[in-house]
C-alpha cells in the first residue's frame, strides 16, 4: 500500500469482481500473545487458491517459519489455516501472499500482532494522521550590526509578535525600550567589531588586499555561489527540444512567453534588471507531461504521506524516463475543490529512479509505478484526493495535487556578448597590454660586469571585466539523480572556472587558477581578484610565477555574470523564455513558462568583516589528540557528527585512549572510520579501542487523575501520543526519543509531569516511580533529578523487546 487513504474503497470493488480474490482480515488462534496459527478469512471461496510454504512471507521482528498449510475447506471455504514453528514478539508483522494467482495485489498483505490480545485501556483501532507542514522561521535579519539595523529587526519583530501594538513615538515606553536594547546591541557590536579590526587585519581597506592577507594563512575567501530552479514549461505541442542555454527571464506586461535571442522582446527583457536564468541541459517536452494524474486504486481521501518514495500515476506514459524530474503540486483547496485555494507551499521535486508501466488488474486501467530516491523523500504530505468541507457541499475532490512533468533544471547567469565594434568576436576587450617601463641604464650600476644586469620589469597589466557580478557556480552533474541534491548543492565546491574564457589575439587561451604560486614562467595563468562592489580584476603572472603577457597583446573575455542571492528568487516569478537564435522550433509550441519553487543555493560573496574575523583563525586546527575532550571531539568530526566522549586509562603498561558511542549507532562501519581516523591522531604511545556507551533505562511510573467528563481511554491515549520514541504527530520529537538525551545529561521531573498535566482530561500527575535501572535505590522524586556519569546516556524506550532500555508506565484513575 503506497497511500494512507481515509475511504478504503478497494474491499468493496474486488468483491464486485468475479475472478479476484482478496484478504479480509487475519486472526491469531491460541491464548492471548503466545498463539502459533494464524487463520487468514478472504473476501471470497479460498478454496481454489493455491497456498504454498514458498509463497508465504511473514516479516517483522522475531523471524518466524511457516510449518504447514491447512487450505479452506467445504465446511469453512473462506478460511486457511497457517501453522507457525513459534509465536511473535511484540513488533507489528506482515504477512504476505506473493504470486497467488487470482489474488489482488493490494489485498495480498495484512498487518498484524502476535499480542493483539493482550490487555490495554485504550482502543484497539490504530489511527495514522500526516504530519503538518514545520512552521516557516522567523524573518530576522542576523547580519545588522548597527544601531538603525537593530533597531528596524526589533520593531520588525515587534510587528509580529504583537500587531496590534503600532505606537511610533519616541515617548512610548515600548519605543523607548526597544531604542535602549538597539542602543545596548549596537554598542556591543561596536565593541566587537573594533576588537577584530584592531588585532588583526583593521588597516586593510580593499577586499583584494584582504584576499591576499587571508591566502597568506591559507584561507580562501568565498566569491559566494548562483542560486538554482526548476523551471517547468506547458508545451502545445509533442516532442519539443528546449535546448541547454535557453534563457528565462521574469515576467513582463505584453510580452510573449517564448522568443528568440537578439529579437524585439529579447532586447527588452535584456533591457530590464533582473536575474537571468539559463537552463543547465536540453529537454524534450510533451503534453502529456504537463499535468499528469495521480493513481489511487478506486480510493479516496488519499495522500502521500511525509517520508514517500514511490507513488502512481494514471498511465499511459511512455515518454516517461529514468532520470527526469516530476514536481509535485497542489492545484485544488482540499476543502474547497477550488484551484485559488491551492496551498503554494505545497510543492516539492523529485528525480524519477524508476519508471515501470503496469495495468490495474480489477479494471485493465493503464498506470505507471514511478520511484524516486530517499534524498528526494517526500518533505510534506501530498494530499491526492478529499472531501469538502460542508460549506461547500461535502463532494468528492479529485486531482488536488498533479505531478508537472516537462522540467528544465536551470541555474542564475546570463553570457555577456561581446560587443558589435569588437575586432574579435571571442568576446569583451579587455584592452592591450602597454609596453614594459623602460630598462635600467646598465652604465649606472655597480656590479663592474661582475653580476648580470638587472632584468627589465613586466608591464603594468591589470584589467577588470566590464560587467559584475561574475557568476560562480557549482559543478553541474548530468544526469541529475536528486532533485534536492541539485536546489541544495555543496557551495563550496562553486567556483567561475566553467563561467569565464580568456583568450588573447594571439589565439591562447588562459586557465583560471586560485593561485600563481605553482605555476611555472611557462604556464598561461590568471586569477580572479574581486573587490567590495563586485568589480572584477585579471591577475596575470610576472615571469616567475606564471606568464607575463607580452607587450602589444589584446586580451579578450567571455563571461557570466549573476550571482549571490538576487537569484533566490520567489516562486512562479519566470515567465519568459529566450530560446537561441540556432533553433528552429515554433515559439507558439511553448504555452507557459514558469518556476513552482523558489530559486535556491544563492549566496552572496564573503564580506570584508566576514574575512577579517574568520582568516585569522583558519590555520589554527587542532589535528592532534591530547585531552579525553579532543578525542570525543576528534571522533563526532570523523563519524559525521555522532556524539561521542573519550576516557584516557591506564592499561597498565600505557595509556589508552577510549571512544564510547551511542551502542544504536556503533556500526562496523563506525568502528573504523573511528579506528583509522584517530589513529592517525593519538599521541605516540597511547593505544586507541572504540567502545559502546553505558545505556542507563529509566523506570517512570506516572499517576493520572482524569476529569469525570472525559473517557480514560481517550486521556491515555493522549498521553501516549507524547510519551513516544517517535515523532508525534505535527512532527515534533517525542519525549523518550533517543536524540532527547546525550552523555551525562541530568533528566529532571518536572518536564515530565509538566507535559502530563498539560493533556486534556488530566486533573493531577503524581509521580510514582522515578530511578535508574541499574540503581533503583536512587529516589529520583525526592531529587526531582537522576544524575548520570560522563559515559552514561539515559534512555527510557519502553520497548517490551528490550526492557532493560527503560519502562514508562501510566496508572490511570477517575474518568469515564
Amino acid at each position: 500500500m503506497i497511500y494512507f487513504c481515509a475511504q478504503a474503497n478497494r474491499r468493496e470493488l474486488v468483491l464486485q469482481s468475479p475472478s479476484l480474490n482478496g484478504i479480509d482480515y487475519l486472526e491469531v488462534l491460541g491464548d492471548p500473545g503466545t498463539g502459533t496459527e494464524l487463520a487468514i478469512t478472504f473476501l471470497k471461496d479460498a478454496r481454489s487458491l493455491a497456498l504454498t510454504r514458498a509463497g508465504v512471507e511473514l516479516a517483522g521482528g522475531v523471524a518466524v517459519s511457516v510449518v504447514s498449510i491447512a487450505p479452506a475447506t467445504a465446511a469453512d471455504p473462506t478460511t486457511a489455516t497457517i501453522v507457525l514453528d513459534q509465536t511473535g514478539d511484540f513488533s507489528t508483522y506482515t504477512l504476505t501472499l506473493a504470486a497467488v494467482p487470482g489474488l489482488d495485489p493490494q489485498l495480498s498483505s495484512v498487518e498484524f500482532s502476535f499480542k493483539a490480545g493482550c490487555a490495554t485501556p485504550a482502543d484497539c483501532l490504530p489511527t495514522s494522521c500526516c504530519p503538518s507542514p514545520a512552521a516557516a522561521p522567523p524573518d530576522i535579519n542576523y547580519l545588522a550590526k548597527d544601531y538603525n539595523g537593530f533597531l528596524q529587526v526589533m520593531l520588525d519583530r515587534l510587528a509580529v509578535l504583537a500587531p496590534t501594538w503600532t505606537e511610533t513615538h519616541a515617548a512610548d515606553l515600548g519605543i523607548a525600550m526597544t531604542e535602549a536594547l538597539a542602543y545596548a546591541a549596537d554598542h556591543l557590536s561596536y565593541q566587537q567589531d573594533a576588537v577584530s579590526t584592531e588585532a588583526y587585519l583593521g588597516t586593510a581597506r580593499s577586499r583584494i588586499s584582504l584576499r591576499r592577507h587571508a591566502r597568506l594563512v591559507d584561507y580562501t575567501i568565498s566569491e559566494g555561489c548562483n542560486a538554482r530552479t526548476l523551471v517547468f514549461i506547458t508545451a502545445a505541442a509533442n516532442a519539443v527540444t528546449v535546448p541547454v542555454g535557453t534563457e528565462f527571464y521574469l515576467g513582463g506586461p505584453g510580452l510573449a512567453v517564448a522568443s528568440h535571442s537578439g529579437d524585439a522582446v529579447a532586447r527588452a527583457l535584456l533591457a530590464t534588471t533582473q536575474p537571468v536564468f539559463g537552463a543547465m541541459q536540453g529537454t524534450t517536452l510533451f503534453t502529456a507531461h504537463n499535468a499528469i494524474q495521480f493513481y489511487t486504486w478506486g480510493d479516496g481521501d488519499c495522500c502521500l504521506t511525509t517520508g514517500a518514495t514511490q507513488a502512481t500515476l494514471c498511465g499511459p506514459l511512455p515518454d516517461l524516463k529514468v532520470g527526469e524530474i516530476l514536481i509535485f503540486e497542489e492545484v485544488l483547496g482540499p476543502d474547497t475543490g477550488q484551484p485559488e485555494d491551492a496551498n503554494p507551499d505545497h510543492r516539492c521535486a523529485v528525480c524519477l529512479t524508476q519508471v515501470l508501466a503496469a495495468k490495474d488488474p480489477l479494471n485493465g486501467t493503464d498506470i505507471v509505478e514511478i520511484t524516486w530516491s530517499p534524498e528526494d523523500a517526500l518533505p510534506i504530505p501530498v494530499c491526492i484526493s478529499s472531501t469538502s468541507d460542508a460549506a461547500h457541499g461535502s463532494i468528492p475532490v479529485v486531482g488536488v495535487s498533479v505531478a508537472r512533468g516537462n522540467i528544465a533544471p536551470a541555474d542564475h547567469g546570463t553570457w555577456i556578448a561581446p560587443p558589435l565594434s569588437s575586432p574579435d568576436p571571442t568576446g569583451e576587450s579587455l584592452g592591450q597590454v602597454p609596453p614594459p617601463p623602460p630598462a635600467p641604464d646598465p652604465s649606472t650600476g655597480c656590479s663592474c660586469g661582475a653580476t648580470s644586469p638587472v632584468s627589465a620589469p613586466v608591464p603594468r597589466y591589470y584589467p577588470s571585466l566590464a560587467q559584475a557580478p561574475l557568476t560562480f557556480s557549482v559543478p553541474f552533474a548530468s544526469p541529475i539523480t536528486s532533485a534536492a541534491a541539485f536546489l541544495a548543492p555543496d557551495v563550496s565546491t562553486a567556483s567561475a572556472a566553467q563561467n569565464i574564457i580568456v583568450a588573447d589575439s594571439d589565439h591562447f587561451t588562459w586557465s583560471l587558477s586560485g593561485d600563481l604560486l605553482s605555476s611555472g614562467p611557462g604556464d598561461r595563468g590568471f586569477v580572479l581578484e574581486i573587490e567590495f562592489d563586485g568589480t572584477v580584476f585579471l591577475r596575470f603572472g610576472d615571469g616567475q610565477y606564471g606568464m607575463a603577457p607580452d607587450p602589444g597583446v589584446t586580451f579578450y573575455a567571455t563571461y557570466r555574470t549573476g550571482n549571490g542571492t538576487s537569484g533566490n528568487i520567489g516562486r512562479d516569478t519566470l515567465a519568459h523564455a529566450v530560446l537561441p537564435s540556432t533553433w528552429l522550433g515554433v515559439l507558439s509550441d511553448i504555452a507557459s513558462v514558469r518556476n513552482p519553487l523558489p530559486g535556491t543555493g544563492g549566496v552572496d560573496p564573503e564580506d570584508m568583516n566576514h574575512i577579517r574575523q574568520f582568516a585569522p583563525f583558519a590555520y589554527e586546527g587542532q589535528d592532534r589528540c591530547v585531552t579525553e575532550a579532543d578525542y570525543g571531539a576528534a571522533t563526532t568530526e570523523l563519524t559525521g557528527g555522532l556524539a561521542a566522549r573519550g576516557t584516557l586509562r591506564w592499561t597498565g603498561s600505557w595509556y589508552a585512549a577510549f571512544v564510547s558511542i551511542d551502542p544504536a549507532e556503533l556500526t562496523p562501519t563506525v568502528v573504523a572510520e573511528a579506528t583509522t581516523g584517530l589513529g592517525m591522531q593519538r599521541m605516540m604511545g597511547t593505544d586507541v579501542a572504540v567502545e559502546a556507551a553505558v545505556i542507563v533505562g529509566l523506570q517512570i511510573v506516572l499517576e493520572i487523575c482524569v476529569d469525570p467528563g472525559h473517557f480514560r481511554g481517550d486521556v491515555y491515549d493522549a498521553l501516549m501520543e507524547i510519551f513516544i520514541t517517535g515523532d508525534q504527530c505535527d512532527g515534533s520529537s517525542g519525549l523518550l526519543n533517543a536524540s532527547n538525551f546525550s552523555f551525562g545529561q541530568t533528566v529532571y521531573a518536572s518536564p515530565l509531569i509538566a507535559a502530563a498535566q498539560a493533556v486534556q482530561g488530566v486533573l493531577s500527575v503524581t509521580l510514582v516511580q522515578f530511578t535508574r535501572m541499574d540503581a533503583p535505590w536512587v529516589d529520583g522524586i525526592a531529587l526531582g533529578c537522576l544524575t548520570m556519569g560522563r559515559l552514561d546516556i539515559p534512555r527510557c524506550d519502553n520497548d517490551p523487546d528490550h526492557l532493560d532500555h527503560g519502562t514508562f508506565t501510566v496508572q490511570m484513575d477517575g474518568g469515564k
